[in-house]
């Protein structure tokens, strides 16, 4: 053959081969760096991977961050493989992770939260709209409380604390021709505490109520005797400003106030399997006297601490947010001069709850006592005493309520605020009959007043 010919064959072969060399490259080159290989939902979280007996199988792992009755910071992470979802409950401060096992059917999630074999509590709720809602309850239902979490992405990040969304507000306008102060305070879970002062009826109402996520509030005004005096509408989506309609005793009114002042509540947390203690209250302008709140607050924290660590409780279904505590304030009265209000302390290790009053003059930071308020000459305490033991048979358990005697007799009135209208005195807080407050009007007490007393311009 010559070798012309024979050049021509191998060229003829070549060129018939080279496809198929091509095609042999590219089936066996690595993917392009633009390109991503497939991988299990679960590859980076091992964590979750852990919990399953066949990791492959998991079709998505997602993530949850929120808070457990508006307070506890808690994260979740949760795995499913369509069959069973498992996952992790863990608390923001103390890093104690619980386990939960179960299932997800559409939206609804039913989970076993889990220590070793035993159970210690059940979740129930939805997933929707990337938010999880659900009721938690420990292992015989005895207790309950709220989760609300929202799903975190890839890539995203959530910043959250226990005083987030709450707020102190002070309102203000006039109405028949006379003044009106609100303050309003939003606590856990959209509930809503505070007073309104109608200068036209001459009284402070205690209010109490709850807003929702889109802002509408139902607040009941309380008079004297925790009697309902009227019921008050509106919505505060818009926080500067809000009409207040007032609807009680055949009379309808509407107060359209508009937002003098507004304050960040402080707040505590702790969280783990056995305990939980938190505190909120507010923060004002005044720097003395958020000085003050910060202490109270801080040794309560402590006795808390070490109360909860001396009683060395095992992790056991009936040892489960066994002992939980909380701390919280109510403003009493707030004007440009006055700053009044009670802290709450209560415990489930301790039958009657603590607590205190405070009355600070804003002018100069300092507390109020009776010894600004009164001559020297003039016993307080005992002239206080005497009306609270001559009043206290009008309130309206008094009649027909023996425990409730027995203890607002051993308990008394150690507790007194400043109000607009007068000088409150309290009980602590009970938790059967909450606190109990008698009204001193200003008009009782003139005539032992000094003249240049922090109130003068309270007193007519």
């Amino acid at each position: 053959m010559s070798d012309l010919k024979l050049m021509q064959r191998l060229f003829v072969l070549a060129f018939m081969l080279f496809p198929a060399i091509v095609f042999s490259q590219k089936k066996d080159s690595p993917p392009a760096k633009n390109q991503k290989a497939a991988t299990n939902p679960a590859a980076k979280d091992t964590a979750i991977a852990k919990l399953f007996e066949k990791p492959a199988d998991i079709k998505w792992v997602r993530y949850f961050k929120g808070r457990i009755d508006d307070v506890s910071v808690v994260d979740l992470a949760l795995g499913s493989d369509g069959k069973t979802c498992r996952g992790y409950l863990s608390y923001g401060k103390s890093r104690v992770r619980l386990r939960l096992e179960g299932t997800m059917t559409g939206d609804s999630v039913r989970l076993e939260e889990r220590t070793g074999k035993n159970l210690t509590g059940n979740l129930r709720g939805i997933i929707k709209n990337r938010r999880l809602s659900a009721e938690w309850t420990n292992h015989n239902n005895s207790l309950g409380s709220r989760l609300e979490a929202e799903e975190i992405l890839p890539g995203q990040t959530l910043n959250l604390g226990c005083s987030d969304g709450k707020w102190a507000g002070r309102y203000i306008t006039r109405y028949n021709g006379a003044r009106c102060d609100m303050i309003l305070q939003r606590m856990q879970n959209g509930q809503l505490y505070g007073y309104l002062w109608v200068e036209a009826d001459a009284k402070t109402y205690d209010l109490r109520g709850e807003m929702d996520r889109e802002g509408n509030y139902e607040i009941e005004a309380l008079s004297s005797n925790d009697r309902i005096a009227g019921l008050l509408q509106g919505n505060l989506a818009n926080p500067q400003k809000t009409d207040c309609n007032w609807v009680g005793s055949g009379e309808k009114r509407t107060f359209n106030f508009t937002q003098k002042d507004n304050f960040q509540l402080g707040c505590y947390e702790y969280a783990d399997f056995v305990s939980s203690y938190d505190a909120l209250y507010p923060r004002t302008p005044c720097a003395s006297c958020n000085t003050w709140l910060d202490q109270q607050v801080n040794n309560w924290v402590n006795k808390c601490k070490s109360t909860v660590s001396a009683k060395k409780e095992q992790h056991t279904a009936t040892s489960r947010s066994s002992q939980r505590a909380s701390c919280w304030a109510e403003v009493a009265c707030l004007t440009e001069h006055i700053f009044s209000g009670y802290l709450t302390f209560s415990e489930t290790w301790n039958p009657q709850a603590s607590g205190m009053s405070f009355n600070f003059d804003l002018r100069t930071g300092k507390p109020i006592s009776f010894n600004e308020l009164f001559n020297k000459s003039f016993n307080a305490k005992g002239w206080l005493d005497d009306f609270a033991k001559k009043e206290s048979p009008k309130l309206p358990h008094y009649a027909n309520d023996p425990d409730y005697r027995t203890w607002l007799a051993k308990e008394g009135f150690p507790m007194f605020t400043i109000r607009r209208d007068g000088l409150e005195l309290s009980t602590l807080f009970h938790g059967q009959y909450g606190r109990q407050t008698l009204l001193v009007p200003y008009a009782s007490l003139k005539p032992y007043m000094k003249k240049d007393n922090p109130v003068a311009d309270f007193v007519k």
